[in-house]
């Protein structure tokens, strides 16, 4: 196997234009690409690690929000104090996230191109209107990333191209994350969501919901929500919209019907508390 380590982007195409792309593996975090070694999955012939590139490391704000590298640590974003002060749903998100050692190895850009459903960083940077930035040797280009991400474990992410930096909007919003798991740390998701919305005083302006382990990719309850902006008053009617918007499976950690009623108690008890607040 041979080992490479570019330093910039440059260099990194000028390396995969050398040496090919048809069985090579990117190592960032490596928390999910070495457990696959480990169990046996055959090695590449050209691991490619990206540790060294500092374009890809960096958290930048900016006027209307901010662009997170994808080398970026589940922890180094988790302590960032944009993230804090203004993607509440995206820092608790990060909290949960595993345990402190994977946090501190694990990188956004791994996480989402890992394509999981149950990802945990997922419907936070869905809600917050996530843009991805692939960069390729022939330029750049930007997807959503409800357009970047296709399935379990597909992305939109074409051969010759890496993902660079996630752009986030600052909505100047509230927002909230929650995760239920079969134990309190180290757990995949059985259901994950994360809420948006602002409020004055007692009412509530406007929310957005989005919902991961539920569907073959992480999805924004838009029925849902529009329902629910029309007419808070009537919650536990539509809750019942959810159906038709989430496609769960069955698999060893929760049966579909247990996820479907889950998402629902998590989000009835989460939007009944946010309408009990005040904020102003």
């Amino acid at each position: 196997m041979i080992y490479l380590q570019p330093e910039n982007l440059q260099t990194y195409f000028e390396l995969t234009a050398k040496t090919g792309l048809s069985d090579s593996l990117l190592l960032a975090g490596g928390t999910d690409l070495m457990p696959r070694f480990e169990r046996g999955e055959a090695l590449p012939a050209t691991l490619i690690d990206l540790k060294k590139i500092p374009h890809l490391k960096s958290i930048r704000e900016t006027r209307d929000g901010i662009e997170i590298g994808a080398l970026t640590t589940v922890e180094d974003l988790r302590r960032h104090a944009r993230v804090t002060s203004k993607f509440a749903a995206l820092q608790a998100a990060c909290e949960k996230f595993a345990g402190l050692q994977i946090r501190h190895r694990a990188t956004v850009g791994g996480n989402i191109c890992n394509a999981s459903p149950a990802g945990d960083l997922l419907p936070g940077l869905l809600a917050f209107g996530a843009e991805i930035i692939l960069e390729s040797s022939q330029g750049s280009r930007v997807l959503p990333l409800e357009d970047f991400l296709l399935g379990p474990g597909r992305t939109a992410l074409r051969p010759d191209e890496l993902l660079s930096t996630v752009r986030l909007k600052d909505y100047g919003a509230q927002s909230e994350f929650h995760k239920l798991g079969l134990r309190r740390t180290m757990a995949i998701s059985v259901v994950n969501c994360a809420l948006v919305y602002r409020k004055t005083g007692a009412a509530v302006e406007f929310i957005s919901i989005t919902a991961g382990a539920v569907a073959p990719t992480v999805v924004s309850l838009n029925r849902f929500t529009e329902e629910l902006n029309r007419d808070p008053d009537n919650l536990a009617e539509h809750l019942a919209i959810i159906d038709s918007e989430i496609a769960p499976i069955t698999d060893i950690r929760a049966s579909a019907a247990y996820r479907r009623k889950a998402l629902k108690n998590i989000l009835q008890f989460a939007i009944l508390s946010i309408l009990k607040k005040r904020h102003v």
